[in-house]
């Protein structure tokens, strides 16, 4: 196992320790706000489903987030394509 920062640890390819397991629960979180997002998005304008999608994934990054990227999410999502958000058991390493 090697160690790349206190609460970061690699093995095997897969990255373990609180900072990992930290990501994977915002990871898991985005993907709820995003299921809910989808299931409510009839009920709301598409600024309102932009900014939801936003903060959503600014949750996950904890940093900037593309709005092109977001547009193209609203779009998808008011086509009716439904967007897969898999939630890993194990965090990869890159």
């Amino acid at each position: 196992m090697k160690t790349i920062e206190e609460g970061f640890y690699v093995h095997n390819g897969f990255v373990y320790g609180v900072l990992a397991d930290a990501a994977l629960r915002r990871f898991a979180e985005t993907g709820r706000r995003l299921d809910r997002l989808q299931e409510e998005a009839d009920t709301m304008t598409d600024a309102q489903l932009f900014d939801r999608i936003y903060r959503a994934l600014k949750h996950y990054t904890q940093g900037e987030v593309n709005a092109t990227r977001v547009s193209h999410l609203v779009g998808q999502i008011r086509r009716g394509v439904r967007l897969e958000w898999n939630v890993p058991d194990r965090l990869p390493c890159a």
